[in-house]
């Protein structure tokens, strides 16, 4: 325990020296990059791309597909402007690459059925006329079929109304 703090005040007095002897209003002013270099250049949107939105399934023999969360894991997800669902979990964007051609990476947190929360970077990539790819963070690439558009909530009450 001694050692911990013996540790900490021997940082603290190095970065104390090692500052600049003239510090500014507020003690040290420090330079933070704007943003990521992994961003740099890009614009950032809070929905995926038109290309990937939908009700995708991996075996076509479940489409129409049921409740996304009533399906086996792995099997369907649907994606939906800033929203991803998946059996187990349903994702909100916080940044996504404004590429709405051909791949797109998406930062996504998650709300896990079991109650936990997860951050998480899914890319998606158009793959034929009919198929997606989706890569969850590092796992290997699953490729799904398009199964039916989701129809949005205020569409789908005049449909009803007419």
């Amino acid at each position: 325990m001694n050692r911990c703090i013996l540790g900490v005040v021997i940082l603290a007095l190095t970065a104390a020296f090692s500052a600049p002897a003239v510090a500014g209003k507020g003690d040290r002013k420090l330079s933070v990059p704007r943003s990521a270099p992994l961003l740099k250049g890009k614009t950032l949107d809070l929905r995926f791309a038109e290309f990937a939105q939908g009700i995708w399934v991996r075996d076509m023999s479940n489409c129409p597909a049921p409740r996304i969360d009533r399906n086996a894991p792995g099997s369907a997800i649907a994606i939906y402007r800033g929203l991803l669902e998946t059996p187990g979990r349903i994702c909100q964007v916080y940044g996504a690459e404004k590429d709405k051609l051909r791949t797109q990476r998406a930062a996504i947190n998650c709300l896990l059925n079991d109650g936990g929360e997860a951050i998480e970077l899914v890319t998606v990539q158009p793959r034929g006329t009919n198929g997606l790819m989706v890569q969850e963070g590092e796992r290997p690439p699953v490729h799904f079929r398009f199964c039916e558009a989701i129809q949005p909530v205020l569409q789908s009450a005049q449909n009803i109304q007419d």
